[in-house]
């Protein structure tokens, strides 16, 4: 069986969307710790929401390059904006 040859840019974008998913959990898990004394309840549900952002952190392939690109464009703009993160999130 041959080996499908992976080119650097692809291997260099899937590194740049999953950190840009470690910048939003970066983000969900700072408002986590802020919530955990004064709203239990929203803590948890931020915890939830943080485990959907590890699932598709680890769903990235280096062999889907167009997922990776996606989440580039979607989560990029954000994760800059902490407004804009939070209204969209």
């Amino acid at each position: 069986m041959a080996e499908q040859e992976i080119s650097y840019d692809a291997i260099l974008r899937t590194e740049i969307a999953i950190e840009i998913l470690n910048q939003a959990r970066a983000i969900v898990t700072a408002r986590v710790y802020e919530l955990e004394g004064t709203d239990p309840e929203g803590a948890d549900a931020l915890r939830r929401r943080r485990r959907d952002l590890i699932a598709v952190q680890h769903s990235v392939a280096v062999a889907d390059r167009e997922t990776a690109e996606n989440l580039i464009a979607l989560w990029g703009p954000r994760v800059k904006d902490e407004a804009r993160f939070w209204a969209e999130f």
